[in-house]
């Protein structure tokens, strides 16, 4: 199968009608499909344990589905200790004969949730055991998890669940729409190679751009979940999740960004990341920009441009030779031209795959 038409152009789901009553009253607990599969000698929940070989199964998937970046163990462990999960419930392994991980699956329901609830479905299945009905079997299995997740939930809020899909694995977006997913926004992943002039811009207004540091950690995280509040899709991070991110071995702080005004306070941040092992597959050395946002009441002053300036120039400094990102297609920041013209260039897109309930 082929990417339909309408990845020509970015599309957007259609406006539903307001939500009055909680998600319960509207999404019913399925039975749980079986998972049997003759392909697949044992199903079960993942542990901690499983962290190092789910890895490897994955970056079996990485190099077919998106070959320029690769998956750490540090987001496994992380995803599979988040507090919010229960394991036992929300977490599938399917282990063949010989005890290799073939596929995997976790439910993961946002802890965030201010405006939506949602639950996103991750993991896959392994190249060898691809086009036989294990990627089938799995996907149902974790979409009737999320309907009963979801139909414990009293907020009176919109409900979603979905599925993040690289353009280059339609098979994957197959079987999404096998379930009734469509895609509802589109992402474009940017490089900027820093070998080229990176271009002064005038200093922002009533704020200094200065180095992250450990101790602003909680104020990044704050200023992050005003600045997305009108990004689609976007909830408030939560301490735990935000503590993963700058906390982690592959944070770099002397190649982060904050901007504060005369008081101190965070008005905008660049907040990167830098994995060696993405530098194998990408045939480059790279900085990866994980967030980068302006609070609201601060925008039109500069701060986006400034920021995006420091950290590419701190990048340089550092040895690296490119600074890659993703950024919404449709973003209201208008963050796509901002990295266009301060250089960087596409090279590839992702999907969000999602079904409204």
């Amino acid at each position: 199968m082929t990417v339909p038409p309408s990845a020509a152009e970015p599309a957007t789901a259609p406006v539903t009608a307001p939500v009055t009553g909680p998600v319960s009253a509207r999404v019913e607990a399925p039975e749980l499909p079986p998972l049997d599969h003759p392909d697949v000698a044992l199903w079960r929940p993942a542990t901690l344990a499983d962290a190092e070989a789910i890895t490897r199964a994955q970056k079996t998937m990485d190099a077919v589905d998106h070959p320029d970046w690769t998956t750490p163990l540090e987001d496994v462990r992380d995803e599979l200790e988040s507090s919010h999960l229960d394991l036992a419930c929300d977490s599938v392994l399917g282990l063949g004969s010989d005890g290799d991980v073939l596929a995997w699956g976790l439910v993961d329901l946002s802890p965030g949730r201010a405006t939506r609830v949602q639950v996103y479905l991750t993991g896959g299945v392994v190249p060898a055991a691809r086009g036989r009905g294990v990627g089938r079997r799995l996907l149902a299995f974790q979409e009737a998890r999320a309907r009963q997740v979801l139909a414990t939930r009293s907020e009176a809020l919109p409900a979603r669940i979905q599925i993040d899909v690289d353009e280059r694995s339609p098979a994957a977006l197959a079987l999404a729409q096998r379930l009734g997913m469509t895609v509802h926004r589109w992402f474009t992943s940017m490089e900027r190679d820093l070998a080229h002039e990176i271009v002064a811009v005038p200093a922002p207004r009533e704020a200094a751009v200065i180095t992250y540091t450990p101790d602003r950690a909680d104020d990044a995280r704050l200023a992050r979940n005003d600045s997305f509040r009108d990004h689609w899709g976007s909830q408030p991070t939560q301490p735990e999740r935000w503590a993963q991110f700058v906390g982690g071995d592959l944070f770099r702080a002397d190649l982060s960004r904050i901007a504060v005004d005369a008081d101190g306070r965070v008005l905008g941040f660049a907040l990167c990341n830098a994995n060696p092992e993405d530098w194998e597959v990408q045939g480059f050395t790279s900085a990866y920009v994980g967030v980068l946002g302006v609070v609201r009441e601060a925008r039109g002053r500069g701060i986006a441009p400034a920021l995006l300036e420091g950290v590419l120039r701190a990048t340089a400094e550092a040895g690296l030779e490119r600074v890659v990102l993703d950024v919404d297609t449709e973003s209201p920041t208008g963050a796509l031209g901002l990295y266009e013209r301060s250089g960087f260039v596409a090279t590839s897109r992702s999907m969000t795959v999602a079904r409204d309930l």
